[in-house]
C-alpha cells in the first residue's frame, strides 16, 4: 500500500491496525504451545502440525459460539 496523505492509510497505520480475529486466532496459538509444552521454532513438523490443527479446530469453534453458527460446520481436526 502506498504512503499517501488523505483518505488512504500510510504504510505504518496500516502495519500497526490491529484486527481482533487475527489478535483472537494467536492468542489461542500461544496458549495451545504453552498447553502442549511446544517450542514453535525448535518443534518438528509433526508437532508443528498438531498445534496448527488444535489452534484452528479452537478458533473456528469458539467463533462459531460467538456468531450463532452451528458447530457442526466446524471442519474436524485432521479432516480433508
Amino acid at each position: 500500500m502506498e504512503s499517501r496523505r488523505g483518505n488512504i492509510l500510510s504504510d505504518a497505520e496500516w502495519y500497526c491496525r490491529k484486527d481482533p480475529e487475527e489478535e483472537r486466532f494467536y492468542e489461542i496459538f500461544f496458549l495451545m504451545c504453552q498447553k502442549y509444552g511446544v517450542r514453535w521454532a525448535s518443534a518438528a513438523e509433526k508437532e508443528r502440525q498438531f498445534i496448527e490443527e488444535v489452534t484452528r479446530v479452537t478458533y473456528e469453534r469458539e467463533r462459531a459460539l460467538r456468531l450463532g453458527s452451528p458447530l457442526s460446520d466446524v471442519r474436524p481436526s485432521f479432516a480433508s
